[in-house]
């Protein structure tokens, strides 16, 4: 009788929806359909990923560029030390007629005449110099290019593992509503059998609605990530790009470095430096192009005319050798300013290549430190998901033995949730800890 009473209690009323609460299940139901198309139409590996940045993005292709116009800017120094070639020829007509004096003619009425003339730089030091340097700006190019095409790997796998991670978070958040579901359709059926109260049903349908809001946020944040990757791609953002990767299976590199050996290899190995070097190398050059300005230039002309024969130019034919001297003794000390300029310009190269070498060393021990602690981050995370789900169980049991209320059903299921999260936010941590310590160490493979 009293089981009988319980049933017919105003505790059967159905429990309200706020209308918020429905437009959040559309929100996640279109999400959820939307999510599955869009990992079936496209999953890529890692390997995948990388074939697809050299062959798609822009970024890539325009440090390959860089190195064509700093080739092509040493083949104009180049031609500046080569010899000279130039070819001329005319045809002239003589209003006033042909002029001749004693039988001879001195100037024909139509003249036509070819002209070749060769020059060569015997001795011109700032040319020479500035070849040099436009052969040390190419290799400084080509470093600063591989150094970038290594940020862009680098950037592209941490946008990759960090995608993996979102497409995690979306499963977790899933699993939670699909659990949070089933422990409200439980409660329902122990208010119908008179074991519990209408309030266990309206918490546990509080759950489900702020597991729909966790599931939410978290397809927000993979159409972010997903955009994020397709973007250094050169693909067009569409939010669809998935990866395919198993996201627990994250397993980080023990790598043990000196304290002075970081500084070592990051100066040694590391492109962007090997770049800021080649360009001061540069820069140092072309300050000894200007003070060999100083000195005189020599170079030598040769040319050779062909024409029709007149009285002064019998053959036709005549042929020129000259040798000339250049000296700019004056130009206001417009030299010795440019001088001063190099001078600080270097100066400040120096300066600011030892002081991004200091950052770059802290940031491998930074890097080192993270991937030194990440193993034990995850260790503990993971034993936190054991304790989370061990508790919701004996609490979930406990409750529908009448032993525990709702409320602490609520706690343990939230708890076991956030606990999941961070599990899965701590690999990727220790993941993108691995890769960066791996790319700053110039070790991208």
């Amino acid at each position: 009788m009293v089981l009988k009473q319980r049933k017919t209690r105003p505790c059967r009323r159905p429990v309200p929806v706020p209308v918020s609460g429905v437009i959040l299940g559309l929100g996640v139901m279109l999400g959820l359909f939307w999510s599955a198309t869009a990992v079936a139409a496209e999953s890529l590996s890692l390997e995948e990923v990388l074939g697809e940045l050299e062959t798609r993005s822009e970024s890539w292709a325009i440090t390959e560029l860089q190195v064509e116009q700093s080739r092509a800017s040493r083949r104009v120094a180049l031609g500046a030390l080569l010899p000279q070639l130039s070819a001329t020829g005319t045809v002239t007509r003589q209003g006033g007629g042909e002029v001749q004096v004693g039988g001879q003619t001195v100037r024909p009425q139509w003249e036509w005449g070819t002209n070749l003339s060769a020059s060569l730089t015997v001795f011109n030091a700032p040319q020479f110099l500035d070849y040099r340097a436009a052969d040390a700006q190419l290799e400084a190019t080509r470093a600063r290019s591989s150094w970038q095409r290594t940020l862009l790997r680098l950037e592209v796998e941490e946008a990759f593992y960090t995608l993996a991670a979102a497409q995690r978070d979306v499963a977790i958040a899933e699993s939670a509503v699909e659990l949070r579901r089933a422990y409200q359709e439980r409660s329902q059926a122990l208010v119908e059998a008179g074991l519990a109260v209408a309030v266990d049903v309206s918490r546990a349908r509080q759950q489900v609605l702020q597991a729909e809001q966790t599931l939410l946020e978290a397809e927000q944040n993979l159409g972010n990530a997903a955009d994020g990757l397709a973007y250094l791609l050169g693909r067009e953002p569409d939010g669809a790009l998935r990866v395919d990767v198993d996201a627990e299976a994250i397993a980080h590199e023990e790598v043990v470095v000196g304290a002075g050996e970081a500084s070592a290899k990051v100066e040694a190995s590391r492109g962007d430096f090997v770049s800021r070097r080649a360009a001061i190398e540069a820069a140092e050059l072309g300050r000894s192009a200007l003070w060999w300005g100083l000195v005189p230039s020599v170079r030598l002309t040769g040319g050779a005319q062909l024409s029709q024969a007149t009285l002064f130019n019998p053959n036709g034919f005549n042929w020129t050798v000259g040798l000339g001297l250049s000296w700019l003794l004056y130009d206001g000390g417009a030299r010795y300013a440019r001088i001063d300029q190099s001078n600080a310009r270097i100066a400040e190269e120096e300066l600011s290549l030892q002081r991004d070498l200091r950052l770059a060393n802290a940031e491998v021990r930074r890097a080192r430190r993270d991937l030194s602690t990440a193993g034990a981050a995850i260790a503990v995370a993971l034993e936190q998901v054991e304790v989370a789900r061990e508790t919701y169980e004996y609490t979930a049991a406990r409750f529908e033995s009448g032993l525990a209320t709702s409320l602490e059903v609520t706690d343990a299921s939230q708890q076991l949730l956030s606990a999941e999260l961070q599990l899965n936010q701590a690999r990727l941590q220790a993941r993108l800890s691995e890769v960066r310590y791996r790319y700053l160490e110039a070790r991208p493979e």
